[in-house]
């Protein structure tokens, strides 16, 4: 079936708001966004912070700085509750993974984050005026997903697949819908494979290190392959199914979706470095070296604003700040970046 008709609203120009048309951002996701929650969950027993209180917040997240989410709400000026946990999965029934600083699974999405966020909205010191417009909400995850002790090495719950991690995506959007959210961005999945941890030595890549330590007993051209095709699937599956979950099926009525492709963005920092990144304008290297025993690390010469990566697997802090830039956009509909469902 040819999806054009179904795609011609998509972009509809409607009013376009200023990028700060919003008091509060709520985040969903992994260590690309997580601004000190797994910190808390680390000194805690692997407790989530009580209802009605946030976690500590870092300004020395896995990016070496500030995360996209803080980065995006300083902008906005605007109030950030951030439920992301560093090493966190969409769902603990499709991937996972086990933590031995928390003994036990990394907190994920529908296991954690949105019970901490359902609890949390009762109280008014969090949310005081939460309301269907002035709250945008982000989900951004799949690293850890569609990553090494997840779908890449066949360690997922047995037959789970890649379409039932989209689909916990949706029903992210599902949960969130019921409480009242109505502003919806979904970030979809960088480029795994030119991440140093998946990225082939020719091209940059580690060789064993601190995330993958058996790296090299494994065909790297294989899995750096393989990762791609993850990766590209699910954006693909993002692409057609938003629109027809939104449009077609009326999932989420009343309600817009943004799909934010930062994995094109990804695609143009690579491109044209010398644009986004001060020198030495790094896209294949990363800044913050470390063994494969995780110490000790050194810091590549030059300023962590000209890489891409911070450590083998995480943006920098530059790249956040290019993230979250562009996320405002997204969210005010002025974004070449973003595609608009409702």
């Amino acid at each position: 079936m040819r999806l054009t008709w179904i795609l011609a609203g998509a972009t509809l120009a409607l009013a376009k708001p200023n990028k700060a048309d919003f008091d509060t951002l709520v985040a969903f996701g992994d260590s690309w966004t997580d601004n000190g929650r797994l910190g808390y969950y680390i000194n805690n027993g692997g407790k989530a912070p009580p209802p009605g209180k946030m976690h500590g917040e870092s300004t020395v997240t896995a990016s070496g700085g500030l995360s996209w989410a803080q980065y995006a709400a300083r902008d906005a000026k605007a109030a950030l509750r951030d439920y992301a946990v560093g090493g966190a999965v969409c769902s603990n029934s499709i991937v996972a993974r086990h933590f031995a600083m928390i003994n036990r699974t990394f907190p994920a999405i529908v296991d954690d984050q949105l019970p901490s966020f359902k609890a949390d909205i009762k109280y008014p010191a969090l949310y005081p005026r939460r309301t269907a417009d002035n709250t945008v909400y982000a989900v951004w995850i799949g690293t850890n997903d569609l990553g090494f002790d997840a779908f890449l090495s066949d360690s997922q719950a047995p037959g789970k697949t890649i379409s039932d991690f989209v689909s916990c995506v949706f029903g992210v959007l599902d949960e969130v819908y019921k409480t009242g959210g109505r502003r919806f961005v979904v970030l979809n999945a960088g480029p795994l494979e030119l991440t140093p941890l998946y990225a082939h030595p020719d091209q940059g890549g580690t060789l064993d290190s601190q995330f993958w330590g058996t790296k090299t007993r494994y065909n790297i051209t294989e899995y750096s392959q393989k990762i791609r095709e993850y990766s590209t699937s699910v954006n693909t599956m993002y692409e057609y199914g938003l629109p027809v979950m939104a449009q077609l099926k009326r999932r989420w009525p009343r309600a817009t979706v943004d799909l934010f492709d930062v994995h094109s963005l990804f695609l143009d920092i690579v491109r044209q470095p010398t644009k986004y990144l001060a020198p030495p304008h790094d896209v294949r290297s990363y800044y913050h070296q470390c063994p494969a025993t995780g110490s000790p690390c050194v810091d590549l010469p030059g300023s962590l604003d000209g890489y891409l990566w911070y450590d083998e697997l995480h943006p920098s802090n530059k790249t956040s700040a290019i993230v979250a830039e562009h996320f405002l956009d997204v969210v005010a509909g002025k974004s070449k970046y973003g595609t608009r469902f409702r």
